[in-house]
């Protein structure tokens, strides 16, 4: 049994890291799921209550960190909410069809294309491309230090 829990664990940590990278693959999430499977296999005392508090305020502040980041970046390099909206697809039909780079292509073309629609110029459309890009890596990078810090605390938890 604790075998069984163990493994559901550390795969529920992995794969919330490889969310970091992946869209709609909930990172944070899937870390605080593993912890808490991690609880119920081997007692929540064993973490500790104010860990698990920690890592669903670490959860919570990476979900709207997530939100905000790409549309943040759009918004700074003036792109509208059509803009935004298309980075946003972008991001998720590139993963679709062109995989890791689609993903980073992707919200560039559909932050580009959305300004298009709206009769904004190629310039300014190129701006809210970019934009996006910068605000979606800055999310990725942001999901990333959190994800590592709820992993490490989650660690820290079980060897002390």
């Amino acid at each position: 049994m604790y075998a069984f829990v163990a493994v559901i664990t550390v795969f529920l940590l992995l794969l919330g890291l490889a969310g970091v990278f992946i869209p709609f693959l909930p990172s944070t999430p899937l870390i605080l799921l593993g912890s808490i499977i991690l609880g119920l296999g081997f007692g929540f005392e064993r973490i500790g209550i104010q860990i698990y508090v920690t890592l669903i305020i670490l959860t919570a502040f990476s979900l709207i960190v997530d939100y905000i980041a790409t549309s943040f970046g759009a918004k700074k390099f003036g792109a509208s909410k059509a803009g935004i909206i298309g980075a946003i697809l972008g991001a998720f039909i590139g993963l679709i069809i062109g995989h890791i780079p689609g993903l980073f292509i992707g919200p560039f073309v559909g932050a580009f294309f959305g300004e298009i629609l709206i009769g904004r110029s190629v310039e300014r459309s190129l701006k809210a491309g970019i934009g996006a890009v910068i605000g979606f890596l800055g999310g990725i990078f942001a999901r990333f230090l959190i994800s590592v810090i709820m992993i490490g605390l989650i660690v820290y938890g079980i060897v002390r």
